[in-house]
């Protein structure tokens, strides 16, 4: 049996914390550093861990980035558009960066929902 990673799990490792991290930059910008603190050691345990072929963190990942389209459709659907004087008023950085982080979270969910990835994770 082939036991190198495929390098889509060396790249999901790497990266998969781009995918919730898409944000207008005001929102960024308003996060404590404590909290950056926190995001860069979870990713950074999950990375490690996967590519160590840990099944746990396979499950933090799938956890991570489902949550992840979870708050992004609950917080898009409260907060996209708010009545202004003449109207609605549509957050177009909110909607394109939430739909953008959305779909990246769904690609890495598809992606190691794969039957290859499960078999090599186990």
């Amino acid at each position: 049996m082939d036991r190198r990673l495929p390098i889509g799990l060396w790249l999901v490792a790497l990266f998969q914390w781009i995918a919730p991290m898409i944000k207008p930059p005001s929102l960024l910008a308003s996060a404590p550093v404590a909290l950056w603190a926190v995001v860069a050691l979870v990713f950074g345990l999950v990375a490690v861990n996967l590519l160590r072929r840990r099944s746990w963190s396979h499950t933090a990942t799938v956890f991570i980035q489902g949550f992840s389209i979870l708050v992004h459709v609950l917080v898009l659907v409260a907060g996209v558009a708010t009545m202004g004087e003449s109207g609605p008023v549509v957050d177009y950085a909110m909607l394109g960066t939430f739909l953008a982080s959305m779909l990246a979270s769904a690609a890495i969910l598809y992606y190691v929902d794969l039957p290859v990835i499960r078999s090599v994770m186990q």
